[in-house]
């Protein structure tokens, strides 16, 4: 944290801002609903902000590492990418093992001895996790959300249910890499509610103008984000992805 107020105006406290509650929508309301999976893809103009690497009072400004200090210090549960439907909640050490070089499992190694160059020592260390990625290769996020039609209001909405950070597909020491586009995978599944508070309280960046900076809740609520259409229940008995859909 900065010691010193390091802009030209006095900035308020954004420590006590809480996201607007959800108008409630009966069930028997919703005559009409989907669920549409889209994705994030930070490379584009307008979604540069995800991957602004700069520093803050807040700490690293790209999204990634927003959610990874939600987890850590906001008590944001992470769950398993086995599913999208938040079923095996994720300890924090558990991330940080799909995230970062370090894992969580131990390993041995042998190092000549100060005293002795002919005797080896056996030195435990945690085992590097060769599969994970670089915190800058996490530039495209997976968007969870229900398009509903609220019968009572007259209105259709929108409501992210969850966010889950994409890694490329590593290729290991000694492996060639095959042909193709490269592909991605979820790390792990946030569920977007839980996160709402800690992106109320944190600033997106704005390349036209430091004092026009907006919270990442209303980003996403706002819409202020180009992404594209994955995976939707509409028509598709098969539960398949449009890739597979569409040849």
């Amino acid at each position: 944290t900065s010691r010193r107020n390091s802009y030209g105006y006095s900035k308020e406290s954004v420590s006590d801002r809480k996201p607007l509650p959800y108008d409630h929508v009966r069930e028997d309301d919703a005559t009409y609903s989907q669920f549409v999976w889209r994705e994030i893809d930070a490379r584009e103009k307008i979604n540069l902000p995800f991957v602004y690497s700069a520093k803050d009072e807040t700490g690293d400004q790209r999204f990634f590492s927003i959610i990874l200090n939600a987890i850590k210090n906001d008590s944001v549960v992470a769950f398993s990418a086995e599913d999208d439907r938040f079923t095996t909640p994720l300890t924090y050490d558990e991330v940080l093992s799909k995230s970062t070089n370090t894992s969580s499992k131990l390993d041995t190694t042998y190092s000549p001895n100060i005293n002795n160059e002919d005797v080896l020592d056996t030195v435990i260390i945690w085992k590097e996790n060769l599969a994970a990625p670089k915190p800058d290769s996490i530039y495209k996020f997976r968007i969870k959300e229900q398009w509903l039609f609220d019968k009572e209001a007259s209105r259709m909405i929108v409501r992210i249910i969850g966010i889950a950070p994409m890694a490329p597909n590593a290729t290991l020491k000694g492996a060639k890499k095959t042909a193709g586009p490269t592909t991605y995978y979820p790390l792990f599944w946030i569920y977007y509610p839980d996160l709402r508070p800690t992106l109320s309280r944190t600033f997106a960046y704005n390349p036209k103008n430091a004092s026009g900076k907006m919270t990442w809740e209303e980003v996403f609520e706002g819409r202020f984000f180009s992404s594209y259409i994955i995976k939707s229940t509409l028509d598709n008995p098969g539960n398949k992805s449009l890739a597979q859909l569409i040849k």
